[in-house]
């Protein structure tokens, strides 16, 4: 099942690369894959950066409730580590439903930077992958 996850989110960013978004396309999946949940783990600077990425990105007005439930999972966490006032290199644990990861990958397409946030950008990505398919 874990495989199926990390095969979806694959397939989902070479759809985003060749055809551009569809939402339509996590209506097609089965319930039970987009019921199930990853549990990455970034530290708190690494979300403040994907939120201020997603803060950039053009959308379409369909699109703003789907925006704005996923830069909450981001941003209640880093509200509360400030409150904790942990420091900006700790791990937080954000639990995503598979259709919430796959939105916010889509979305993370569209994103503009520059080089030198290119590492940053892979880096959190790439957790989001690993978290999907833990087997590697």
């Amino acid at each position: 099942m874990k495989s199926a996850i990390y095969f979806s989110l694959i397939v989902l960013c070479l759809c985003v690369f060749h055809s551009g978004t569809s939402f339509t396309l996590y209506a097609q999946q089965p319930q039970q894959q987009q019921q199930q949940t990853i549990k990455p783990s970034f530290p708190v600077s690494e979300v403040i950066f994907i939120v201020q990425l997603l803060d950039k990105i053009e959308l379409k007005g369909s699109e703003v409730d789907a925006l704005l439930e996923v830069k909450s999972l981001l941003i209640n966490p880093v509200v509360n580590a400030q409150k904790e006032k942990k420091p900006i290199t700790e791990l937080l644990t954000i639990d995503f439903k598979v259709q919430q990861a796959q939105v916010l990958l889509s979305f993370l397409q569209r994103a503009t930077l520059n080089g030198a946030d290119a590492e940053r950008y892979k880096r959190f990505i790439d957790t989001i992958l690993i978290a999907a398919n833990p087997k590697k």
